[in-house]
């Protein structure tokens, strides 16, 4: 099975063929796990620009990149050496400097989407006083007053970091499906995305929105001599349920579809689990290079009633001898000092073993940040942003006062000088050229700056740990850095959060976050920035770690989209997921299925899988009866 590393040079090669002004062809690149497809990604463009690099320029073009994530945006940028022909960005990013002048059109649609989200409302009421009735009637009023006054909104905005919460304000989802319609319904949008960007390549296209991927397809079937798209992707690893079920069936028999086999990351015995894996879906198996040696794959099978933390330990202890890799047993878990941390939140010693849960909610509850993930779930149009760490409300006390407090703790003067003059607004750019024309107005504002400071840090003397609501409210009173509307509004109220009125339980979550320790913030922020042994299995596509520990808990869950009892034989397929499969519409076991195959690819060394079940010995059969494990390669607890 192990291969010659130069297994699939010529896939970069026919991506180059299908960029050529003379015979421009859209195309549909299959990669799996550690195939590198960012790196054709990246070669693609830079041969489309070598191709056409004065007519872009000429005419003012670019070639535009979508992307999944602002982190990948940055990656891709970076390997680009931010190439002003161009553009990396988000999906709704690039979806809303498509459509944002489109005024009269974003009108008509949203008139078109409340009068359907009224509709709906009016026809699904719930028990009378019922929290799901209230909230119904709230929805329900509050499109109907949207209704009421869109004419008199002038202009529709949206920010893709924001709340979006003013009543001009599109949300993220709007954004998606009126790009969607209009790229569908108006023709002359279509041109204006060829005329701008000729070449368009979506990187992870199989969990690109559905709707969008589909209108961008119309678009390249209508400009195909003027217009290439290109989907980098692999169906196996679609997580998301708006993306495109099956890209494949969907591509034009006039595209390219080259396929990757060669998987760069993984040794042997991680890309053969893999392959098996992924063989009760497709059979796009991989090929592991030689050089990349055996590896190692364990399965270790718990009761679910087992202590977490004890088996967790007997893990890593057992990896660490079967592995003959001390670093195994150095992890302990969720273990970084902030305080040794890099100031942009990514510590320098990262945990040696990556251990991937289901749940954000079980990376709240181990890493000590329960109370606020609890609280602000609650909030379901933030929850994205809470999971990917963009929730606004947030970023003032991840991003501006933890890094402050830290350098503060570590007496580092530069770093809490640079902290402030970057996100302060008693010291932003207009407030100094103001100064400049007032005689001693510089040193006022440098000493208004410093007492701001010494407030916010004084709440964590004698080694004190503020409330964020204490936090929050020095900045507040001090204006040191910016809060939002929401969490202004949750300070100026005060008291604890009860009413079960679902504008008031808007405010009540926030009211309950303020009400949590600071250092739950400080938890959260490892968290999100990758600095902890822990991540989720969604949150993890694209990434690769020497040692990765996979999590199977159920129990510990509390979704119903994933059921690893299911897939690994402990329990039997529900009514309705037996139906889809004979229907071949999407269901449990197989999005569990690729979400653990999402998991197990990120081990670039060894992989410990633990599997806590009610069904200890139906797993132990499933994965030996299955060619995943071998009777040997699995442990009993």
């Amino acid at each position: 099975m192990p291969s010659d590393p130069s297994l699939d040079d010529h896939v970069d090669r026919e991506i180059a063929k299908c960029l050529t002004t003379e015979a421009p062809r859209s195309f549909f690149l299959y990669a799996g796990a550690g195939s590198g497809k960012t790196r054709s990604l990246v070669a693609a463009v830079r041969h489309g620009k070598t191709e056409r690099g004065r007519e872009l320029t000429v005419r003012g073009q670019q070639i535009a990149v979508i992307t999944f994530t602002n982190a990948a945006v940055d990656e891709i940028s970076s390997r680009l050496d931010f190439d002003p022909l161009v553009r990396v960005s988000t999906i709704h990013s690039f979806a809303w400097d498509l459509v944002r002048e489109f005024q009269a059109d974003i009108r008509d649609w949203v008139r078109r989407d409340l009068g359907e989200t009224i509709a709906d409302l009016k026809s699904k009421p719930s028990r009378a006083g019922s929290k799901k009735e209230s909230e119904r009637v709230h929805r329900l009023e509050r499109a109907q007053n949207r209704v009421s006054y869109i004419d008199d909104i002038q202009r529709f905005t949206y920010n893709p970091a924001g709340e979006n919460r003013e009543s001009k304000a599109l949300n993220h989802s709007q954004v998606i499906s009126l790009t969607a319609h209009l790229l569908l319904s108006k023709p002359m949008l279509g041109q204006i995305l060829v005329t701008r960007h000729p070449i368009l390549f979506i990187d992870e296209s199989q969990d690109t929105n559905k709707d969008l991927l589909g209108a961008l397809m119309f678009v390249a079937a209508n400009h195909e001599d003027e217009f290439i798209l290109g989907l980098f992707g692999d169906t196996m690893q679609r997580i998301y349920t708006d993306g495109m079920t099956n890209i494949q069936k969907s591509v034009p028999d006039t595209w390219a579809t080259p396929v990757k086999v060669m998987n760069h990351r993984s040794p042997e015995r991680i890309v053969r689990l893999s392959n098996r894996i992924r063989s009760g879906i497709d059979d796009h198996a991989q090929e592991a290079r030689a050089d990349r040696g055996v590896g190692f794959a364990r399965l270790f099978i718990a009761p679910a009633t087992s202590d977490v933390e004890a088996v967790e330990s007997t893990v890593v202890q057992e990896m660490a001898t079967i592995t003959g890799d001390p670093d195994w047993s150095t992890s302990l878990p969720g273990t970084v000092d902030l305080d040794h941390a890099a100031s942009d939140g990514h510590s320098s010693d990262l945990p040696s073993v990556k251990r991937l849960i289901l749940e954000h909610s079980m990376a709240a509850r181990r890493l000590g940040f329960a109370k606020l993930f609890t609280a602000l779930s609650a909030l379901k149009s933030e929850r994205t942003n809470l999971l990917d760490g963009s929730m606004p409300g947030l970023q003032v006390f991840v991003k501006q006062v933890v890094p402050l407090v830290e350098a503060h703790r570590r007496g580092n003067k530069f770093r809490v000088a640079r902290t402030v003059r970057e996100g302060s607004p008693l010291i932003s750019k207009s407030v100094l050229e103001n100064a400049s024309f007032k005689d001693g107005a510089l040193p006022n504002i440098l000493e208004q700056c410093q007492t701001a400071v010494d407030k916010l840090t004084s709440l964590w003397d004698s080694n004190a740990t503020p409330t964020i609501a204490e936090v929050a409210a020095v900045l507040d009173t001090t204006g040191l850095f910016v809060l939002t509307p929401s969490v202004r509004m949750a300070l100026a109220v005060g008291g604890s959060p009860g009413s079960a009125d679902p504008i008031s339980s808007e405010i009540g979550a926030w009211q309950a976050c303020l009400a949590v320790s600071f250092d739950e913030v400080v938890q959260y922020g490892k968290y999100i920035n990758g600095a902890s042994a822990f991540a989720t299995h969604q949150g993890v596509k694209g990434l690769e770690f020497p040692r990765v520990m996979v999590v199977i808990s159920d129990s510990e869950a509390s979704g119903f989209m994933f059921s690893y009892e299911t897939l690994l034989g402990a329990k039997p397929h529900s009514k309705t997921d037996a139906e889809n499969r004979i229907t071949g519409k999407d269901n449990s076991p197989d999005r569990t299925r690729r979400l653990f195959y999402v998991t197990c690819s990120r081990a670039t060394q060894s992989l410990a899988i633990i599997a806590y079940t009610r069904e200890p010995d139906k797993v132990h059969d499933f994965a030996v009866d299955n060619g995943w494990f071998a009777a040997d390669e699995i442990v009993l607890i």
